[in-house]
């Protein structure tokens, strides 16, 4: 199952339903370019399931941006598996 299918499935979208597609690839592919930004590497993001618990995270966080302008915060369990991930990717090698 690709992220997409695994990111509607978490916000109980039916994966037939494409209304939402554009706005959750933008999300991912914005997720995708913080965990980058942060020195993990590109091969990491793709491949790591925790990266891949961070971007259903970010998803499930901005998705269905309210029109009213306020700004949702990431939650702090976003930024504690984060850092797990940072510190520990450089062994992510070993695990494959």
């Amino acid at each position: 199952m690709g992220l997409l299918e695994t990111v509607k499935k978490s916000l109980l979208i039916p994966i037939s339903e494409t209304y939402a597609d554009d706005e959750l690839n933008n999300h991912i592919s914005a997720c995708k370019n913080l965990l980058v930004s942060t020195g993990i590497t590109s091969n990491v993001v793709e491949n790591h399931p925790l990266a891949h618990s961070l971007v259903v995270i970010y998803c499930k966080t901005f998705f269905g941006f309210k029109a009213d302008g306020s700004v949702k915060d990431l939650p702090k369990s976003f930024d504690m598996l984060l850092n797990q991930l940072a510190l520990s990717s450089g062994d992510y090698h070993v695990s494959e």
